[in-house]
């Protein structure tokens, strides 16, 4: 059983490199679950026409960093789940989620000295998508008001993606919190990868999130090798 729409939820530049795994029984199994809990009166979060956007925003050939979190945003926001599909973004409802505030605080401290008064912070991270971030969950799915829930589930395409599409995308990789670091073990030999935590446990403790300068050794990575960066905050003019 091939996903429904498959080429139209990847971009296409994505779709050689994925059949294969949509092909597989791997992906049968996903199917089966999330249509069974799903008949069985199961929330299950991001929507489905959303469960792939993160490689739908972000073309393979523009891949400039592969940013890997735990699993969507488990609740719900008036009936529709408050996931978008992507890593922290939450274009559904368009109020910024904790983590996503978080995320942006840091940002701004870390490359603007906290002093930039121009800056926008949108619930919906498609211009990083864009720009070349996958904003990839460990699990693409989960069921309502349990985060984690689908960490196994989407494990075998997780490995995948590690083993026949990462292992030569040469794209450095950021693992937010201890989960995600878990996929650390498959990073591809010299390429650069920073483990730290994920900017949810912040909001959890009422700290602020230490980003580790990660987003300027991303962008130096990028201007050494590929003389480009990353535009990690939108501000107006």
């Amino acid at each position: 059983m091939i996903w429904e729409n498959f080429e139209e939820l990847f971009h296409p530049s994505w779709h050689k490199k994925i059949r294969p795994w949509v092909e597989s029984e791997d992906c049968d199994r996903v199917y089966a679950f999330l249509k069974k809990e799903s008949k069985r009166g199961k929330k299950i979060a991001p929507l489905s026409s959303n469960v792939f956007r993160a490689f739908k925003e972000t073309s393979y050939d523009d891949l400039k960093v592969i940013m890997v979190g735990l699993s969507p945003y488990h609740t719900f926001y008036q009936g529709k789940p408050v996931s978008d599909g992507m890593l922290m973004s939450c274009s559904i409802t368009g109020k910024l989620q904790p983590s996503l505030e978080q995320f942006y605080d840091a940002i701004e401290r870390e490359l603007y000295q906290g002093l930039n008064l121009h800056i926008i912070k949108n619930a919906d991270l498609k211009y990083l998508a864009n720009q070349g971030v996958l904003l990839l969950n460990a699990s693409l799915t989960c069921e309502m008001n349990k985060p984690g829930s689908h960490l196994k589930l989407w494990k075998p395409f997780m490995i995948y993606l590690f083993e026949n599409v990462f292992d030569v995308a040469g794209a450095p990789f950021v693992f937010l919190g201890a989960e995600a670091s878990k996929y650390s073990n498959y990073v591809p030999i010299f390429t650069h990868h920073f483990e730290i935590s994920h900017p949810a446990s912040a909001s959890y403790s009422g700290v602020e999130w230490d980003s580790e300068g990660v987003f300027k050794k991303l962008n130096k990575i990028l201007k050494d090798n590929r003389n480009e960066y990353i535009k990690w905050m939108e501000y107006d003019s």
